[in-house]
């Protein structure tokens, strides 16, 4: 078995999985610190990802936010965090994801 990176996208939907994916996220990291990370987050949990609220990004992952959920829940992308992605749709992002080899996780 060759020496692939380790590629693995969480999906996040709820304000409850906040915490969840934040450990998952971090204990990801100390196992294989070269792991390819990426977040998808959907639902009410984008409200979790504006300024003023207590999300922890990690810097090493890529956190995609759906544009959808955005807009249905009435943010504007001034309010979001930095480091953080708009994809047009989470569920087409995921799917894109998996096709390019990520491993699918739904915290």
């Amino acid at each position: 078995m060759k020496n692939e990176v380790l590629k693995v996208v969480l999906h996040v939907s709820n304000f409850e999985q906040i915490t969840r994916m934040q450990n998952n996220v971090n204990n990801l990291f100390k196992k294989d610190d070269t792991a390819d990370v990426s977040v998808v987050v959907n639902g009410e949990a984008v409200t979790k990802f504006t300024k003023g609220n207590e999300t922890k990004l990690n810097p090493k992952a890529t956190y995609y936010l759906c544009n959808n959920s955005l807009k249905s829940n009435n943010i504007l992308t001034d309010d979001l965090l930095t480091d953080t992605h708009i994809t047009p749709s989470g569920v087409y992002k995921l799917a894109l994801l998996q096709r390019e080899g990520y491993l699918y996780i739904k915290v």
